[in-house]
């Protein structure tokens, strides 16, 4: 069951939608931490990624999500309490339930959590990528290289692999200037 002197919130959908991920979040700052509340349409996905520079907790407050963590996938249900993923553990979740699904995570500390989801979320609004990560122009191959060059410390995408980001994107980026 949510614990109840956690951060709630009562709006029934997040101010800031990414169309492509199928989810909405709002956020709130706890001293050096960051709460973000997760809503999950039914076929939403965030894929694989890891965050070296911080960890997050993980909780489901209604429905269920599936979450993989270093490759293994469970379900995460609000009867389940707060699942902890460490740093550089990669993780990703899924709603394959059909119905939508409400998240809380702690982000310990915040990093810069926010702004990437808030950017991710605007360049799917624009169309710069597509549904499997992948840059749908020049212009959203050069904004995803910015991306991954800029957030290399705080939240690293699993595909392409990081040792092909690390060779590739600094390229891209450079070209871009």
């Amino acid at each position: 069951m949510p614990d109840a002197t956690k951060p709630q919130t009562s709006v029934t959908a997040g101010e800031v939608h990414d169309p492509i991920h199928r989810v909405s979040y709002s956020f709130q700052a706890d001293g050096p931490n960051l709460w973000v509340f997760t809503w999950m349409e039914p076929g939403a996905h965030l894929p694989e990624h890891f965050h070296p520079s911080y960890e997050e907790h993980w909780e489901a407050l209604e429905g269920t999500a599936r979450v993989k963590l270093d490759h293994s996938w469970r379900d995460l249900r609000p009867e389940d309490g707060p699942v902890r993923v460490a740093r550089n553990v990669r993780h990703e979740l899924k709603n394959e339930s059909g119905r939508p699904v409400r998240l809380r995570t702690e982000v310990r500390p915040a990093g810069r959590l926010e702004e990437f989801l808030r950017e991710t979320a605007r360049a799917g609004q624009e169309g710069l990528y597509n549904g499997r990560n992948m840059p749908t122009s020049l212009r959203g191959a050069v904004w995803a290289a910015k991306l991954a060059h800029s957030f290399r410390d705080d939240t690293v995408m699993t595909f392409p692999p990081p040792g092909v980001q690390r060779a590739i994107v600094p390229l891209v980026a450079r070209l871009a200037r």
